[in-house]
């Protein structure tokens, strides 16, 4: 699945002592919006405490706002009006002109203009100091348990030279240490340590601990120490449950780990937060409540965005969300389209669905059952839940198509390597039916019928079937007797022992007959021709047949008319 690449916004700002207070905590609380993800409410409080306190500071941060969100051009132009305000000695807007030069790539203009603006601060000025040093990072953004600067033009080194220098100055300052960890996290990528080491320092300055509670799990992250990555996420929502972002690399961590019930939640909690959140986005929360078997959720939101989202795999999600929710025809119509637009993506589940779709719609004007049987052929390829081949060859028979019966319980033996008792017989069935165009099938449906017999010597339609196919099975007629009798005669016995005699009622008048023919022509053997005849009489008074096998062995003139087995 594709993973959105969503801006984790970082750092606050370094407030210097020449703010008002009132300011400085007007300043704060948007810039925490803008920590948070809510970047449109954090422009509109800027923009407000600029139009009511248009400073240096108000000016500076607002441009540093559009470089949060990649808006240099607008950046630049809050530097240019807010230079006329700075101070000698804090050059701070002109920093941001350096800044935004630096980022554009334009690096000779960049460091003419952050030469000036050290020159005129003295290189003392921790605010100015830091900025530089937070831009030389591109701006870190966190994608799942990766440090990714949100622009190109970024140096860790330079980063790492600027923070330095600041800490020097200010210890104790936790958005130095902050931005510090950023580009140590930046500069060394397989060694985390040294970047947990300065977000632990952010930790014990801040009074806001999600932003290094968040950092340090991506750390861990990275590490695969994902327990320990979740903790400090869990840690960053107790100190501010406003924080997004942490939400989302819950949701994300969750997803990697398979906690998808985890995932859907704190994905869910992480939409709710955010403004404006894109289909990219929102796709990805339906396929984490997919995951989480909140189908009804996924087929929401996946069919919100289904036209803004270029992948075809939105379609397997829907149709086998909509398999689940019992909704068959959105399940065709969904699955058809992501094979026909992704057959190279198709796995075996998605044949089965659509099987097992065409097996529960109401439409009575296709050929639904036959359908069926294709698709769930093409998944029993490739699905070890089940031996699917066992069911189309089944549905295969009720659909006369005999050769495919044949053709499935053999494959299905092949592929798992044995085929159980209810196969054998429909590969049995098959067989027999098949005789009729070739009589080679009849003593493959008895071999079949005997491995049958095997495991159920008693079963009664078996016995049946084996008679019949010997009866058809030899050219000759004595063979034909001796091959089939034995079986005709279990078959009665066993019909009247479990009192089932009604209930193969047809074909015990035909074995009676058969076996009355063969007492009489072939054994001689009026006990038992009398008994079959009795049995016959009893089993149906209108049938006259067996009165007239009665009259035959009473010297009357006979006249029969047996049937052969069908």
């Amino acid at each position: 699945m594709k993973k959105p690449l969503n801006l984790l916004i970082v750092s606050l700002f370094w407030l210097t002592t020449g703010i008002l207070t009132a300011q400085a905590q007007d300043l704060a609380t948007a810039l925490q919006w803008l920590e948070r993800g809510q970047t449109e409410k954090a422009s509109q409080q800027l923009q407000q405490l600029l139009q009511s306190q248009p400073t240096a500071q108000t000016y500076f941060y607002n441009g540093y706002a559009a470089i949060r969100t990649h808006n240099l051009q607008e950046a630049g132009n809050y530097f240019e009006k807010g230079m006329i305000l700075d101070e000698k000695r804090h050059p701070l807007n002109k920093a941001g002109m350096g800044i935004v030069a630096l980022l554009e790539g334009r690096t000779t203009d960049a460091e003419r203009i952050l030469a000036e603006v050290m020159k005129e601060s003295k290189g003392k000025d921790v605010e100015i100091l830091g900025r530089i040093g937070e831009a030389y990072t591109g701006y870190t953004q966190v994608i799942n348990a990766t440090d990714k600067p949100m622009y190109n033009q970024h140096n860790a080194a330079k980063a790492i030279e600027y923070l330095e220098q600041a800490l020097k100055r200010d210890k104790k300052n936790g958005q130095l240490w902050l931005a510090l960890g950023d580009a140590r996290a930046l500069s060394t990528p397989s060694n985390g340590g040294p970047a947990v080491t300065a977000y632990e320092y952010a930790l014990e300055f801040l009074a806001d601990k999600s932003l290094p509670n968040h950092r340090i799990g991506t750390i861990y992250w990275a590490g695969k120490s994902y327990n320990l990555a979740g903790d400090f996420y869990r840690a960053a929502l107790k100190a501010d449950s406003l924080y997004a972002p942490s939400y989302l690399q819950l949701a994300e961590l969750n997803f990697k780990t398979n906690r998808y019930k985890e995932a859907a939640a704190a994905m869910n909690r992480y939409l709710a937060l955010i403004e404006k959140p894109d289909a990219q986005l929102r796709y990805r929360s339906g396929q984490f409540d997919y995951l989480a078997r909140e189908y009804a959720r996924a087929v929401q939101k996946i069919e919100q965005v289904k036209n803004e989202v270029e992948t075809p795999v939105k379609y397997r999600l829907l149709g086998r969300s909509y398999f689940s929710l019992k909704d068959y025809d959105k399940t065709i119509e969904n699955l058809k389209t992501f094979l026909e637009k992704a057959p190279d993506k198709a796995e075996g589940l998605e044949y089965k669905l659509l099987g097992r779709a065409y097996q529960n719609i109401s439409d009575t004007t296709i050929a639904k059952d036959s359908i069926a049987v294709f698709y769930l052929a093409k998944a029993a390829t490739t699905d070890t839940t089940e031996n699917l081949y066992s069911e189309v060859a089944e549905m295969s028979y009720k659909l006369k198509h005999y050769e495919d019966v044949v053709k499935y319980v053999e494959a299905g033996e092949k592929r798992f390597h044995k085929s159980s008792v209810k196969d054998k017989f429909w590969l049995a069935m098959a067989a027999y039916k098949m005789g009729r165009e070739d009589s080679t099938m009849y003593l493959k449906a008895d071999s079949a019928f005997a491995a049958v017999q095997e495991s159920s010597p008693d079963h009664l339609p078996t016995i049946l079937y084996r008679a019949k196919s010997n009866y058809y099975g030899y050219a000759n007629q004595d063979t034909a007797y001796v091959k089939s009798i034995p079986f005709y005669e279990r078959f009665v016995e066993l019909a009247y022992t479990k009192k089932e005699e009604q209930k193969f009622k047809y074909d015990m008048r035909i074995a009676l007959k058969y076996l009355f023919s063969y007492y009489t022509s072939v054994e001689i053997n009026p006990e038992k021709a009398l008994d079959v005849a009795q049995k016959g009489k009893e089993l149906d008074p209108a049938d006259k047949d067996f009165n007239d096998m009665m009259a035959q062995l009473n010297n009357r003139p006979p006249n029969p008319s047996f049937s052969k087995p069908q």
